[in-house]
């Protein structure tokens, strides 16, 4: 079954725009910082075809825009509970991949009961150091100063195995997603992600079946992010996918989509 694709409006004037198939044991899926809907796409592919989809876009990425108020994972979070209830979801499944892993977490903090499972995927239940608060504000200007395409592609190398064989395509994927967040998505949503609470303290209180995923080589949430989400949560598995990268989405579509299947 193909995708319907839809949008509605939010109270202060964001048009939040979404994928959706229906089915069996629906599951909601949560890009990474200037990614969109697209990132899953070879996930999408491979999981079972009767299985139910959601895929939306968040605040300032893919064909979603931004309202009056101020971006932050908690309002992310937000929209993304109004897709599931607007298209009447009952207990999907939430994966989250990075950003859309910190959504995940805001999403529990929020509304507890409202997922059956999560998959938190190359991300981190800590919040930003103030090293990494930084690199956002350095960010930030670099966008500011050289456009939205000179930050991507100096991110580039930190988000894709370059040894990949499909790495010229990866990268290529990588950057059609962020020149549609451009230069008004990527700033604040940067700002969004250094301002993220610590949702480490609310792990152990995580009662439904739950995954951490990460690539070996992923090295802006490394491995132990991963390791301690899965120590944290009761009864949580971790799974480490061989030689990807922080965009495991695109890089082991197949092996993550297997997980994601199971859930």
């Amino acid at each position: 079954m193909s995708f319907q694709e839809g949008e509605f409006a939010t109270p202060d004037g964001a048009r939040i725009a979404y994928r959706m198939r229906p089915g069996r044991d629906p599951i909601v899926l949560l890009h990474a910082l200037g990614c969109d809907a697209t990132m899953w796409d070879g996930v999408v592919d491979t999981l079972p075809h009767d299985m139910g989809v959601i895929v939306p876009e968040l605040r300032g990425h893919g064909a979603s825009t931004l309202g009056w108020r101020a971006p932050s994972v908690e309002l992310w979070a937000d929209d993304v509970v109004r897709v599931i209830n607007h298209k009447r979801v009952e207990q999907p499944a939430i994966a989250g991949l990075s950003m859309g892993g910190y959504v995940a977490f805001a999403i529990e903090a929020a509304n507890k009961g409202l997922a059956r499972s999560y998959a938190f995927i190359d991300t981190s239940a800590a919040p930003d150091e103030d090293a990494g608060k930084q690199r956002r504000a350095a960010a930030i200007e670099q966008v500011r100063r050289e456009g939205w395409r000179a930050y991507a592609e100096e991110s580039v190398p930190n988000l894709l195995n370059r040894d990949d064989e499909k790495f010229t395509v990866n990268r290529s994927q990588v950057l059609r997603m962020y020149e549609r967040a451009g230069d008004s998505g990527l700033p604040p949503t940067l700002m969004a992600l250094a301002a993220r609470p610590d949702r480490r303290p609310m792990l152990m209180s995580i009662a439904v079946p739950s995954i951490a995923v990460v690539g070996s080589l992923d090295t802006i949430t490394p491995p132990d992010r991963a390791r301690a989400i899965a120590a944290a949560i009761p009864g949580a598995r971790l799974h480490v996918l061989d030689g990807a990268a922080h965009l495991s989405a695109i890089e082991r579509p197949r092996k993550l989509a297997g997980l994601l299947g199971t859930l």
